[in-house]
């Protein structure tokens, strides 16, 4: 029977990988693709002591569903809860009495549980695994119980005032731009959402984790590796009798697929801090295998050599230079850069550009070529020697299933890339208009400087806005001056929807800028220019500010000639005695339930005492009070 199941499982191998090379950890995995559509990729290392199990399920937060955030990291919580009449301690007792470490991850687009453990406990370790990944009840109390932790983990509370002003006014989805992987790409993420993990949380049920559970962890998504000294007929065996027995509820929902909507993109800034930061980054929609293993050598390669020449060179102009591949689902960003030294920027650009030319027309010399290489394969072999080690390619990189059939051979690849192999990928790839670069420099004025001039623009737009809203005014032919008094209710009722308008007014401004700015502003690498439009909107809100105050009336006073109604920001607004058409007390009920409200300022409520009403020819009306009523009414009339 043990032979009939082996041989059903080899059957079911579409391919195996090629025969191991000594001394080489990534060689000699073996690929099998079960029945119901799982994944295992199994690696014999002959002495090691430990064993590194793991399950990849390609599902992660981009899956959540809106309102529903932390779902998929939730259940990653659940499956290591009570599970099969044992709770959640006695689980975990199970391994830890064995020595074995355990944990779960969740990203975006993948989930990862795994096992470390000695050898000798590989297979129980293997099925505790299955365990673990195997459908759960969802029991309601077990469900409340492991919410906390997970609330503890992502740090949710409700919100306070200014997390609510944040979520409603400083980052409302509505006014968020598209993120990189949605602009670029197409891809739907989080980034446009309103996120609040404890109300998300919260609204969690037994029946959503079981629902995401049914609908996404389907053995066609998921990889199991076994990678440590393990027998292979005892793992595949006992592969059958766990991993094999998963079935689908439904059909998984498809993979995203990207689609590169981007074009060459420079932006450029200007922070406080001392060194020059210099990305440079380079889209792939459709990443194969064999484009990942390639980048992954260019990666490592492209590495070496900036850190020789700009580390470790002669001239110290970075610490240390990046280069990295970030993925989400089919897409990926090729990133090259670092944090350089202000005064050696021009000659690291002047590296950077080299290197990537040398790459380009392969113009590298064949003996600096090999021996580079070679030093790239000599750290695979001993960065990656233990089950460990070798794992982290599982979960970090290798973790796309249908772009990753077999385990690739990084070490084997690795040795048989050609120079011309690499001039003809990067000519093809590393293209300008699949290129963005980003340059942040240091503020070339000090901060107090900057904060001279910063109150200068306010100052000197406030003396603008003065000069603008003044009137000249002959004081000598003055009769009487009184105050408004805003009964206070209509004072803090009318002043909040001020401050209300004027955010809500700034607010959208600087979505604007933020609309405007990726094509009219940061692709100028231009401090002056950059900064006088920053300057320019700092005035704008200062101006918006002084005009909202301009609207606030103050004071009234009378002239022979003239009423004037003067406003708290400069502004006042006079009215010829001749055009006044009306002067009476009123009260709230002729007021504010008549038409008389029409075209009028209401400044009292009339309720308890009468108020002023005054009207123009115009139609315009005033509605107010002031200290002595009676008295201002007097003078006014016999000024009319």
């Amino acid at each position: 029977m043990k032979t009939a199941l082996l041989t059903l499982l080899l059957l079911a191998t579409p391919s195996v990988a090629a025969q191991e090379i000594p001394d080489n950890p990534f060689g000699g995995f073996e690929t099998l693709i079960l029945p119901n559509g799982l994944k295992v990729w199994y690696k014999r290392m002959p002495g090691q002591a430990n064993a590194a199990l793991s399950v990849t399920v390609q599902v992660g937060s981009d899956a959540d569903p809106r309102g529903k955030e932390q779902l998929a990291h939730f259940l990653e919580h659940m499956l290591f809860s009570d599970h099969l009449g044992l709770t959640i301690q006695e689980i975990k007792k199970q391994l830890e009495d064995r020595g074995g470490v355990w944990n779960g991850n969740t990203t975006a687009d993948r989930t990862f549980y795994f096992v470390h453990i000695k050898k000798e406990h590989g297979l129980f370790a293997l099925d505790w695994l299955y365990r673990i990944i195997s459908p759960h009840e969802m029991k309601p109390d077990v469900v409340e119980r492991e919410r906390y932790p997970v609330e503890v983990e992502v740090g949710a509370r409700p919100r306070e005032i200014t997390d609510w002003i944040n979520a409603l006014y400083v980052f409302p989805p509505f006014l968020r731009l598209p993120g990189r992987w949605k602009r670029e790409f197409g891809l739907e993420t989080t980034e446009s959402r309103d996120i609040y993990p404890y109300r998300s949380l919260r609204s969690i049920t037994p029946a959503d984790l079981k629902g995401f559970y049914d609908r996404y962890y389907s053995p066609k998504r998921m990889t199991v590796a076994v990678i440590g000294d393990l027998p292979k007929d005892a793992v595949l065996e006992l592969v059958q009798k766990t991993f094999a027995t998963l079935t689908s509820r439904q059909e998984p929902p498809p993979l995203a697929v990207a689609t590169d909507f981007g074009v060459k993109d420079s932006r450029f800034f200007w922070q406080s801090q001392s060194n020059i930061d210099y990305y440079r980054r380079f889209r792939f929609a459709s990443l194969t295998s064999s484009d990942e293993v390639m980048l992954t050598f260019i990666e490592r390669f492209l590495g070496k050599r900036l850190n020789d020449r700009l580390r470790f060179g002669e001239k110290k102009a970075a610490y240390g230079i990046s280069t990295g591949l970030a993925k989400r689902g089919t897409a990926g960003y090729f990133l090259i850069g670092g944090t350089i030294r202000e005064p050696e920027f021009d000659f690291a650009l002047k590296v950077f550009d080299e290197e990537l030319e040398g790459l380009r027309n392969g113009s590298l010399a064949d003996a600096a070529f090999e021996a580079d290489r070679s030093i790239l394969i000599q750290q695979l072999r001993v960065s990656y020697a233990t089950p460990e080690q070798l794992e982290s390619w599982v979960a970090w990189d290798f973790d796309h299933r249908e772009r990753h059939h077999d385990f690739p051979d990084l070490v084997s690849a690795f040795q048989t890339i050609k120079k011309a192999e690499v001039a003809a990928f990067v000519s093809r790839h590393f293209l300008s208009e699949r290129e963005s670069t980003s340059i942040t420099y240091p503020l070339p004025l000090s901060e107090t400087v900057i904060g001279v001039l910063g109150i200068a623009v306010v100052f000197g737009t406030v003396k603008l806005m003065r000069r603008a809203l003044t009137r000249p005014v002959d004081m000598k032919r003055i009769r009487y001056v009184a105050r408004f008094r805003i009964p206070k209710l209509m004072y803090w009722a009318c002043g909040i929807v001020m401050v209300v308008v004027v955010a809500i007014v700034l607010r959208l401004l600087v979505f604007a800028y933020e609309a405007l700015s990726v094509r009219l502003l940061v692709p100028y690498n231009s401090f002056a220019f950059q900064w006088t439009i920053y300057a320019f909107m700092g005035a704008t809100c200062v101006a918006l500010i002084v005009l909202s105050l301009s609207l606030v009336p103050s004071k009234i006073l009378v002239f022979d000639d003239r009423v004037l109604i003067k406003y708290v920001a400069y502004r006042s607004v006079a009215i010829p005695i001749d055009e006044i058409s009306e002067i009476s007390f009123q009260r709230f009920p002729t007021m504010w339930a008549s038409r008389r409200l029409w075209k009028c300022m209401p400044l009292k409520w009339g309720v308890l005492s009468p108020g002023i009403y005054l009207k123009t020819s115009s139609g315009w009306s005033y509605f107010f009070d002031v200290r002595d009523r009676g008295e201002f009414v007097k003078v006014l009339e016999r000024a009319i």
